[in-house]
C-alpha cells in the first residue's frame, strides 16, 4: 500500500509594512491631538487647583519695593524661590492677621519643601503695628510696601482692608490668586503640587 503525503504550501512571509504603519499611527495620535488642542486654544474647563490661574503672569514690580523701615527692599529676598504673598491695602485686621499666621502653617507643613517657599506681606502700610509685630516674630516674614496701584483692578478685592493671597513662581510672577475664602488647606495642596513637580527654586 502506498502513502501519499501532501505537502501543504508555506505561508508566505509578509512584509510587516502594515504592523508598522499602525504603531507608528497608535504613537504619534496623541501627540496629533495634542498638537491639534493647542493650535485651536483649547483649555480644560476646570484645572486641578484651588486658586485662579493668573493668564498672563503678573510680573512682581522690578523696582519700589519698600521694606517697612521705608528702605529699597533687595530684589535678591525674593527672586529665586516660589513666594506666597499676601498682598492688599489699609489696616491688618483680624482677617488679615489669620491668614498671615496661616502662611507660616502652610510653610512649615511643607516640611523638606519649606525651604524652597518665602513668606511676603506687600501692603501699602508697611508700618501697622500688628504687620510690625508678625515681622519681629517671624524675621522669615518680609513686609514690604509696593507702588501705589501695583495690582490690576480685577484682582484687587472689593473691600479696602482686605488681603488676598497669591503664588509667585522663582521669576518672581503671579501665577495663582486665591479668593479670601479659600482654606488654606487648599493652598497647601496646590504649592504641594507645584513644588513636587517644579525642577526650579
Amino acid at each position: 500500500m502506498t502513502t501519499t503525503s501532501v505537502q501543504l504550501p508555506l505561508p508566505r512571509p509578509s512584509s510587516g509594512l502594515p504592523m508598522l504603519v499602525l504603531i507608528v499611527t497608535l504613537l504619534a495620535l496623541p501627540f496629533a491631538i495634542a498638537a491639534g488642542l493647542y493650535l485651536l486654544g483649547w483649555q480644560p474647563a476646570r484645572t486641578g487647583n484651588h486658586g485662579t490661574l493668573l493668564n498672563p503672569p503678573l510680573p512682581l514690580p522690578a523696582a519700589g519695593l519698600l521694606d517697612s523701615a521705608g528702605q529699597p527692599l533687595a530684589t535678591a529676598e525674593l527672586h529665586g524661590k516660589w513666594l506666597l504673598i499676601l498682598a492688599g491695602h489699609g489696616a491688618c485686621d483680624a482677617a488679615c492677621r489669620g491668614r498671615v499666621d496661616e502662611m507660616r502653617r502652610i510653610q512649615v507643613s511643607l516640611n523638606k519643601d519649606m525651604g524652597r517657599l518665602r513668606r511676603v506681606v506687600l501692603t501699602d502700610n508697611p508700618g501697622d503695628g500688628a504687620l510690625s509685630d508678625f515681622h519681629r516674630q517671624q524675621p522669615d516674614l518680609v513686609v514690604a510696601a509696593a507702588p501705589a496701584r501695583w495690582l490690576p483692578d480685577k484682582e484687587l478685592p472689593a473691600e479696602p482692608n482686605a488681603y488676598r493671597l497669591y503664588v509667585a513662581d522663582p521669576q518672581g510672577q503671579l501665577i495663582i490668586s486665591y479668593r479670601p475664602d479659600v482654606a488654606g488647606k487648599a493652598v497647601r495642596a496646590d504649592l504641594d503640587r507645584l513644588l513636587k513637580f517644579a525642577w526650579t527654586g
